[in-house]
């Protein structure tokens, strides 16, 4: 079974939800760093307005519901960054959200969903807990449950994010992404691979949970027995088999971080750069910067930033109460 989409799909997806996304910048290395190639630039999607690329494959598949299911409301799972995202669209959209947060979210995370007004319930250790419950909730109450990553149309929304990348960076050779359940990464490859076959595709992946790389490498979806990251969003025991098998016809290669390096390149990414992000976000640097993948040889390499600190209140509040004392 091919899972793949066509290229006119992803252009009618970034059609589609270009009034409700922000096209997000490009950012050049600052000068006085040499740690990374010169000509490397990042795409800085931890400046979507919830934080993440999440609410574009959330508002390709909102928009796309009819009347009727969107009068009921809708029901997902998420380790942060997707759930945030859905409440955020449907508050823009006038609909009713529930989201299921495992117990290991961080306080942050379940107010900034609750903040757009949607119910958070949690449960579980994981997000594949979460997933199993809030599954069967939509289904027991006739709900439509929005997938992170294993839907056409959430697959089509994050692949917008590649068409995006080649309007910026016409001479795009390559790009790095970090991976998740999949979703964008196999979006982004195949709307990147239809339009311009020769750019390089590489996918990070945390050691501590290589779904993908595991799935690819077997030819099928492999559940981890365990994950153990720092990277929450980057941490389904499986991904499923559309994004695997995009994942192995669209992408080049896929590396492996270690946490330690992941949360090097967070404090990079400030230093150098004034950007908060999350572990996530930062895989890709950090990919780089340990020499898991080499792409100094290439002339327009991009590094894809797609997440941004969700925990960052925990630090102003930590704050203000040492202040107060």
């Amino acid at each position: 079974m091919s899972y793949s989409l066509s290229l006119e799909t992803y252009r009618a997806a970034l059609a589609r939800i270009r009034p409700y996304v922000r096209h997000t910048p490009i950012m050049p290395l600052p000068p006085l760093t040499d740690e990374l190639p010169r000509g490397l630039r990042l795409k800085l999607e931890n400046l979507q307005v919830v934080g993440s690329f999440k609410p574009r494959g959330v508002f390709n598949t909102l928009l796309q519901l009819p009347d009727e299911q969107r009068a009921l409301g809708v029901v997902t799972a998420s380790g942060g960054n997707h759930g945030v995202a859905v409440a955020y669209a449907a508050w823009r959209l006038g609909m009713k959200a529930t989201v299921y947060l495992p117990a290991s979210a961080s306080s942050d995370r379940v107010k900034r969903v609750e903040a757009w007004g949607a119910e958070v319930i949690q449960h579980g250790r994981n997000w594949d807990d979460a997933h199993a419950v809030a599954s069967a909730h939509a289904a027991e109450h006739g709900l439509p449950y929005i997938h992170p990553f294993d839907a056409d149309m959430t697959v089509a929304g994050q692949g917008t994010l590649g068409l995006e990348l080649l309007d910026d960076v016409p001479d795009m050779d390559a790009v790095l992404i970090a991976i998740g359940g999949g979703g964008l990464v196999a979006g982004m490859a195949n709307a990147i691979k239809l339009a311009k076959p020769e750019v390089r595709i590489i996918g990070v992946e945390p050691v501590g949970a290589p779904s993908m790389q595991a799935a690819v490498e077997a030819g099928r979806v492999v559940e981890l027995p365990q994950v153990r990251t720092i990277a929450d969003t980057l941490s389904p025991r499986a991904v499923s088999e559309r994004t695997r098998a995009l994942t192995a016809q669209y992408v080049d290669e896929i590396v492996l971080v270690e946490d330690a390096a992941m949360v090097d390149s967070m404090r990079w990414l400030w230093l150098h750069t004034n950007q908060l992000v999350e572990p996530s976000g930062a895989a890709v640097i950090a990919a780089m910067r340990t020499g898991a993948v080499d792409v100094s040889h290439l002339r327009a390499p991009v590094a894809l930033i797609c997440g941004g600190n969700a925990a960052a209140e925990s630090v102003f509040s930590a704050y203000e109460e040492r202040a107060r004392g």
